[in-house]
């Protein structure tokens, strides 16, 4: 599994979260408690955000609690909270209430002694893994010690429904803490994190492959580290060329942690999703699935929530990130993409679609329009409409993955077609009307 570690360089892009955590340091500075919530998507940088307002603290002279949640295996309860404050657990693993109450009196006993020398500062990062307990005691231990020069940041990965820590956070914005939501990095921000971490700037091959990280540093780290480790990239004049069109191990390694936490449906459901376009309707996954929507809706929603799927009009979903695309249909044989694509080609609604629409764009205007090609954008159709990724198409043909976008979109626009699902069946009606002529 590749473990992310937060990077101790310069936070790229995100100006408006540090000045929340500045503004709730502040306010702990000048004597009054305050809570801060982050919420995020797997990768997205809530570890480093934590990271740097934790050295912001530090800097600033406050004593400094860091508390972290586990996902296996499950602590006892209040266990993050001890550990953070550097006090002993409390040594069983259900307790009564009462001995639960003296805990929590334990906590604010020993909070209200540091926070007497000084401000504290107290973190928990991964809050959706925190035990009830522990989120009983973070909604009562702000209320006991709101005199106090405390300042709380907690923060959550946002991948799926959590009523427990969905209510903290819920409760705590509505008595007025403070909550931000850590977006993608925009693209100058994307450029000087690839600057930072090769001291060069990027070619347009590996701009544009960065740019399947859709903004998540996690991937975007993952891509660098992970081509310089493979020789994927070459640093030559100040200069960062791109060498490979793969996604190197690292990416892989991180997106399999991603859907390996995905049910074993969503997981089959991802990987036929991945063999069609980028984005897709909804339709088709049902025609290649077979299945009503009932079926469909439950795992469709879990993917959404874990940021790998994202609505983009209605009934059309699209990858967040099409390095996570390309990684989960690199598992997908090529043989099974062909078929999945000839699947969706030859569907009823297809044919209806077919029948239906106006005369430009049809798979007969495309068949004809077939040798207006040139050679190379012929073989790049061809081996597309065979369940290609653009990926491997470039490494068939020893080109770069930028070079085979380029010639898809005139492909596409010299045959009127909009999706490699539309092209897979002017190829399918093509072969067709080749054989008939026999």
């Amino acid at each position: 599994m590749f473990t992310p570690r937060p990077s101790a360089g310069r936070l790229r892009g995100r100006v408006g979260e540090l000045k929340s955590v500045l503004d709730l340091l502040g306010t702990a500075a000048a004597g009054h408690s305050a809570i801060l919530l982050v919420d995020g998507a797997p990768g997205i940088g809530k570890t480093r955000l934590l990271a740097a307002a934790e050295d912001q603290a530090t800097h600033d002279g406050f004593s400094l609690a860091r508390a972290h949640a586990e996902e296996l295996p499950r602590p006892p309860p209040l266990a993050p909270l001890f550990a953070g404050l550097d006090l002993a657990p409390s040594g069983v693993a259900q307790a009564s209430q009462g001995h639960m109450l003296a805990c929590l009196e334990k906590l604010a006993v020993h909070t209200e002694k540091l926070a007497a020398r000084g401000p504290v500062c107290i973190t928990l990062d991964d809050a959706q893994w925190a035990d009830s307990t522990t989120i009983a005691a973070l909604r009562a231990l702000p209320v006991w010690l709101a005199e106090y020069p405390i300042g709380w940041v907690l923060v959550r990965r946002t991948a799926g429904e959590d009523p427990p820590i969905d209510w903290l956070f819920g409760e705590w914005e509505h008595l007025g803490a403070s909550r931000i939501a850590l977006g993608p990095l925009a693209d100058d921000a994307v450029t000087d994190v690839i600057a930072d971490v090769l001291s060069a700037r990027p070619d347009g091959d590996l701009l544009a492959m960065a740019h399947g990280a859709a903004g998540n540093p996690l991937l975007i780290r993952a891509l660098l580290d992970g081509l310089r480790a493979e020789g994927g990239v070459a640093v030559a004049g100040g200069r960062a060329q791109l060498l490979s069109g793969r996604p190197p191990t690292q990416v892989c390694e991180v997106v399999h942690d991603w859907v390996m936490r995905l049910s074993p449906t969503a997981r089959h459901l991802l990987d036929v999703a991945a063999s069609l376009d980028r984005s897709f309707a909804v339709d088709d996954l049902r025609d290649l699935l077979g299945w009503p929507d009932e079926q469909l809706r439950q795992p469709l929603h879990e993917i959404i929530a874990a940021d790998l799927l994202i609505p983009v009009a209605k009934d059309v979903l699209a990858f967040h990130h099409d390095l996570v695309r390309q990684s989960v249909a690199d598992r997908v044989p090529a043989a099974m993409r062909f078929a999945l694509h000839r699947q969706v080609a030859g569907t009823r609604r297809f044919r209806t679609d077919l029948a239906t629409t106006p005369a430009i764009g049809r798979p007969q205007d495309a068949v004809e329009d077939w040798d207006c090609l040139t050679g190379g954008e012929r073989t790049v159709a061809e081996l597309v409409a065979q369940g290609l990724t653009n990926r491997e198409v470039a490494t068939r043909l020893f080109l770069s993955p930028h070079t085979v976008s380029f010639h898809l979109r005139k492909v596409y626009r010299k045959l009127g077609v909009r999706s490699r699902v539309e092209l897979t069946r002017a190829s399918v009606h093509r072969e067709r009307d080749r054989l008939s002529r026999r």
